[in-house]
């Protein structure tokens, strides 16, 4: 029998913040607005997303650096969003989360990054 399970769902958000003077600031917008679409979205199935700002490394040095790119005072913010989604599969926890927090995001690509279970256990006989 399949039941439902907790799953944490990884996904990468592009986030465009206009009038960005400085990294931190664009960082501050961009984790405020992309929380307030995730706290308005009509969630039934996702219950809990934590918002993170992505990091890189530099290709020469291999220093991390956060994913924050301003030019002409626009800046482009790449966030990661990790919510616990209650599903029955993998793949069902992944198509729920990008249903239910899309609504929320028009236009705004939610690539998924990982799946795993959040709680493993046994199955029971």
């Amino acid at each position: 029998m399949n039941r439902s399970e907790q799953y944490w769902v990884t996904l990468s958000v592009p986030w465009l913040v206009r009038g960005a003077h400085a990294v931190q600031d664009a960082i501050n917008i961009a984790v405020s607005e992309v929380g307030t679409r995730v706290n308005e979205a009509d969630t039934t199935h996702v219950d809990h997303c934590d918002i993170s700002i992505q990091t890189l490394s530099c290709t020469t040095c291999g220093t991390p650096m956060e994913a924050v790119l301003i030019v002409a005072e626009t800046a482009l913010v790449g966030l990661t969003l990790e919510c616990t989604v209650t599903a029955r599969s993998t793949e069902d926890a992944e198509q729920t989360s990008r249903r239910e927090l899309g609504t929320a995001f028009d236009d705004t690509p939610l690539v998924l990054v990982g799946t795993v279970r959040a709680d493993p256990h046994p199955e029971e006989e």
